[in-house]
């Protein structure tokens, strides 16, 4: 049985939403736990007066409040400010307190461009591909040109992310900046399949012609690509197309129209979700 954890405060009737994760917190503990999950996203923007105030008057935590509202006067470090909320719920014992403090004060020492690149990352696991997008596309600049391998990963996530919304040209010209820099297979794979996508079949039978060492890698392409089509085949989604499909033909309009609407919200969830600022 897990240890039980007493809660303080308030349970907010307005939560704290915090913009850049997409997030609504409650309690206290929620922010505690969104602390400890994102510690490595954590940075100064987290010490504010907004969060400040949501503690006192949503959570009732007034001598907390009252102490943290001294720390955002004083602009104290992203840890200090971390730990003592730690300390003052007491939801974690003190060595995971220490080893948060310890990398948060691991964390000021980064540069801009690599708190942008963590940032980044996260966006995009999180599937919120537009955003990721636009932060990639400005760390592009800052990025040195030395540092190979680093804007190599860089082209290839842009690549990934404009695959993903069918600009595959985008994504060809992407996959070639990251392969000229950092020439591996997967990235070789992954431009032969943009242009694959984005050329006509005349257009794509040339570009093998012009590449004949790559033969191994254009039959593995060919293989992903009946992979792919036997996973739709037998997907929930082509089934769901499917029964739309055979609704209209049968002529049951309104269960068709319904049916319809559903995806369609979803769908506009998903994007909302994706490109929110």
């Amino acid at each position: 049985m897990n240890n039980v954890c007493l809660c303080i405060g308030n349970y907010a009737k307005n939560p704290f939403y915090i913009k850049f994760s997409d997030i609504s917190l409650y309690s206290v503990e929620e922010l505690c736990y969104y602390f400890m999950e994102r510690v490595h996203l954590l940075d100064d923007s987290i010490v504010s007066a907004d969060l400040v105030n949501w503690i006192r008057h949503e959570c009732g935590l007034t001598e907390l409040a009252d102490e943290l509202d001294v720390y955002v006067r004083k602009r104290v470090s992203v840890a200090a400010f971390v730990s003592t909320i730690f300390e003052r719920t007491g939801m974690y014992d003190s060595s995971t307190v220490k080893q948060i403090d310890r990398i948060l004060k691991e964390q000021s020492s980064l540069t801009i461009t690599e708190k942008y690149k963590k940032r980044a990352e996260y966006l995009y696991q999180q599937g919120r591909f537009r955003q990721a997008l636009a932060i990639y596309s400005e760390l592009v600049e800052y990025i040195p040109s030395r540092d190979s391998a680093g804007r190599a990963l860089l082209y290839y996530n842009m690549a990934s992310i404009y695959a993903m919304d069918f600009a595959y040209k985008q994504a060809a010209d992407l996959y070639y900046e990251a392969y000229l820099l950092h020439p591996d297979r997967q990235t070789r794979c992954a431009y032969i399949l943009a242009n694959k996508k984005a050329l006509t079949d005349y257009a794509y039978g040339a570009f093998k012609r012009e590449n004949p060492n790559w033969e191994e890698d254009f039959l593995q392409v060919e293989q992903m690509c009946a992979q792919t089509d036997e996973k739709w085949l037998a997907s929930r989604e082509r089934k769901l197309v499917t029964e739309l499909a055979e609704l209209k033909e049968s002529g049951q309009m309104e269960m068709y129209r319904q049916q319809s609407q559903t995806l369609i919200r979803q769908l506009k969830k998903d994007y909302k979700r994706q490109t929110k600022n």
